[in-house]
């Protein structure tokens, strides 16, 4: 098998856990749910790195995002950036 096939397959196998998170993430129709469900995947990408500082920010966002309040923030956020982006 070509090197480039092995880290291709190597590449696929570290990240499949995204992929899951995706998956899981599309197949959710609960918004709630769906909150826990990004702020799973945030924390598991930025355990991937070798920095500290993205690691506690993804842990306060995550737990943020799996409060009411914070899926309230989070659909604010999203509707004013549509506001903003229909404003000339």
């Amino acid at each position: 098998m070509p090197l480039q096939a092995i880290e291709n397959i190597r590449l696929l196998a570290e990240w499949a856990p995204l992929l899951g998170y995706a998956r899981r993430f599309s197949a959710e129709t609960d918004a709630g749910k769906r909150n826990v469900i990004i702020g799973d995947a945030l924390e598991w990408l930025a355990s991937k790195t070798e920095s500290r500082v993205d690691d506690e920010l993804a842990g306060h966002v995550a737990a943020i995002l799996k409060t009411a309040e914070g899926a309230a923030l989070v659909r604010w956020f999203v509707a004013l950036a549509a506001d903003l982006e229909k404003t000339p």
